[in-house]
């Protein structure tokens, strides 16, 4: 099974690396704009710095990075991994925070739809951002297939310390991957309260988008809880049919390490942001908790990463989580 899914996480990152040689070929040839820097599209402003031809050769080259990792998936050492690496540096340099922000926006585009403003959810019909979805599951396809061979290697001598060591880092580290998510949440969560020296647009619309950023984050610190939880090994018991039943290490892994792609693409712009945009001091407090990101991306990359090779080398189920 996990050689099948590491056959399909192959497959997929080949695909993501031949429609970006594609696209840059056809943006080339019919000198149109490239999605991934067009200034007139919210998701496409991640290459806008370069000139159109020097897009198209950034994208180009991402992609055959991303294909060459594809064809090297079976092959173990250093060139392998090398290339693997080169290609999700790669792909991470092409997203943005658009695709962790349209996440992040869900309970608000919900309620729009829901209160009557379905024009709010036209920002999603974008080219760009297909693009940018494509890239985001590229990165998080190599990366799964990265840890997947990390952890054969951390637990293939010693099963018992490599189990012990990782327990012990899955705890320090998914401590941090909620600390930071958390804190963004109750900044949000202020600026919804319209809480001195958090800054708010006027009108409800304003409210609902912080409100929806919070509401996400914090659903996302509660679900890397389950990393260190009994219920991140068995499903409780008031989920019907899968009570008792152990949760499939990769149903936990993979969405972690998507979300740790996306959260590291996010920090790359804020961080761009910092040396070309002037901070008052009444911004201080609300964009502070977004500087951390970077740690949390790490964190719950590694989390995950240490939460894989402990289930690998559990030597006994745990009990039914309550």
């Amino acid at each position: 099974m996990t050689t099948e899914r590491h056959r399909c996480s192959a497959y997929l990152a080949g695909i993501v690396g031949l429609a970006l040689i594609t696209i840059a070929l056809v943006c080339w040839a019919a000198g149109s704009t490239n999605p991934m820097a067009d200034s007139a599209d919210t998701f496409g402003r991640s290459l806008e710095f370069l000139p159109q031809t020097a897009a198209h050769l950034v994208l180009a080259a991402v992609g055959a990075l991303t294909a060459a990792a594809s064809v090297l998936a079976r092959r173990g050492g250093r060139t392998a991994s090398a290339v693997r690496v080169a290609a999700i540096g790669g792909l991470i340099l092409l997203l943005d925070a658009s695709v962790l922000a349209v996440f992040g926006y869900v309970p608000f585009l919900t309620i729009s739809l829901l209160t009557g403003h379905a024009e709010r959810l036209s920002l999603l019909a974008s080219p760009s951002l297909l693009v940018q979805l494509g890239v985001a599951a590229g990165a998080a396809s190599l990366l799964w297939m990265h840890v997947a061979r990390a952890t054969a290697n951390a637990t293939g001598k010693d099963p018992a310390a490599a189990h012990e060591r990782a327990a012990a880092r899955t705890r320090r580290w998914t401590v941090i991957a909620m600390a930071v998510p958390l804190g963004y949440a109750i900044s949000r969560f202020l600026m919804v309260l319209q809480v001195p020296g958090f800054a708010l647009d006027d009108g409800s619309v304003g409210a609902l988008a912080p409100f929806g950023l919070a509401a996400a984050a914090t659903g996302g610190a509660v679900l890397t809880w389950g990393l260190i939880r009994p219920w991140g090994e068995r499903f409780p018991r008031w989920i019907p049919r899968a009570a008792g039943r152990r949760v499939p290490v990769d149903l936990a892994v993979a969405p972690a390490l998507g979300v740790s792609v996306l959260v590291m693409a996010a920090s790359k712009l804020l961080l761009m942001q910092t040396f070309t945009e002037a901070f008052g001091p009444g911004d201080v407090l609300i964009v502070l908790p977004v500087y951390l990101w970077p740690l949390w991306s790490v964190a719950l990359a590694l989390a995950a990463v240490n939460y894989r090779i402990r289930r690998s080398t559990a030597a006994e189920p745990v009990s039914a989580a309550r």
